[in-house]
């Protein structure tokens, strides 16, 4: 009799667990299909953030999106930043944390990645990344 309440414990505690995993992963979309980001035939420079997390880790996300809003690419790059969820993308382009820049060529590959902080403040190398943008458009542009 005390191996089934315990059996029976196991089995609702089990699915509890499941359910709770099931519901966070629709609601952080787990579930959609991941396609890929789409260079249009320019080199496209990415930029990995989250919607939440710790307060520590929230406060580095802050910091780089405020980097990336005071970010001035120039006009002749037409070289817009796309912002995108780091939880639904980063394995598609082997992003080790947010936030991280990656830079993609015309044919939507990889070419630059920065998936480590410089610091808490300055926590993305856009002098490099600005580089890596100017290099491309001026090979495209050949």
């Amino acid at each position: 009799m005390a191996g089934r309440r315990r059996m029976a414990v196991f089995v609702i505690f089990s699915v509890i667990v499941m359910a709770v995993i099931a519901i966070k992963s629709i609601k952080d979309g787990g579930f959609e299909p991941q396609t890929s980001l789409e260079p249009n035939g320019q080199p496209a420079p990415i930029f990995f953030t989250l919607e939440r997390g710790c307060a520590c880790q929230m406060k580095v996300i802050g910091n780089a999106e405020a980097q990336i809003a005071a970010w001035e690419i120039p006009d002749e790059t037409g070289v817009p930043v796309q912002r995108v969820d780091f939880n639904y993308w980063r394995g598609q382009y082997e992003v080790q944390r947010a936030p991280a820049l990656v830079l993609l060529d015309a044919s939507g590959q990889v070419v630059w990645k920065q998936d480590v902080d410089l610091s808490d403040e300055a926590p993305l190398d856009l002098i490099q990344a600005q580089s890596q943008v100017e290099t491309l458009v001026s090979d495209d542009a050949k």
